[in-house]
C-alpha cells in the first residue's frame, strides 16, 4: 500500500506521480482523489463531488473532457484537438456541438456559469482548465 499526500501548491507533482503510478501499476489504486478548491475528481471511480460532498452527474464524455482539460491545466486545446484525445478520432461533428459540451459541464461546475472560473475560453483559439484554480 502506498499513501501520498500532496500540498496544493504541489499540483505539477501530483499529476506526474499520478501519470507515472497509472502506467507503472498492474491494477488500479483503490482510491486516489485530488481535492479542489471547490470540488473534486477521482479519475478512478469517475466521480466529481463538490467541496460540501455532492456528487456532480455527469455523462461519460463530460467527465472525459473535465478530466482531460484538469489534467492538462493552463494548456489551450482547440475543439478540433479536444475531440481527437477525448473522442478519439478527428472531427466529424460541427464545432457547435464541443460549444454545448461546453457549456453543459460549465453548467454542472461552475458556481457562475456564465462568468467561468475552470473552464475557460480562450477567444479564436479553443478551451483550457484555468492553471490559477488549486
Amino acid at each position: 500500500m502506498l499513501i501520498v499526500e500532496f500540498a496544493d501548491t504541489e499540483e505539477r507533482l501530483y499529476q506526474q506521480t499520478v501519470e507515472w503510478l497509472s502506467t507503472k501499476l498492474s491494477n488500479a489504486p483503490c482510491c486516489l482523489e485530488k481535492m479542489q478548491s471547490s470540488f473534486s475528481i477521482n479519475p478512478y471511480t469517475r466521480i466529481c463531488t463538490t467541496q460540501t460532498g455532492n456528487e456532480i452527474v455527469m455523462t461519460a464524455k463530460e467527465f472525459d473532457l473535465l478530466y482531460f482539460l484538469f489534467s492538462h491545466k493552463g494548456q489551450v486545446f482547440s475543439k478540433e484537438q479536444l475531440y481527437e484525445n477525448v473522442w478519439g478520432y478527428e472531427p466529424i461533428l460541427c464545432s457547435s456541438n464541443m460549444t454545448s459540451f461546453i457549456r453543459k459541464l460549465r453548467l454542472k461546475i461552475e458556481p457562475d456559469p456564465a462568468n467561468p472560473q475552470y473552464i475557460l475560453t480562450v477567444w479564436g483559439v479553443g478551451y483550457k482548465f484555468n492553471e490559477e484554480i488549486i
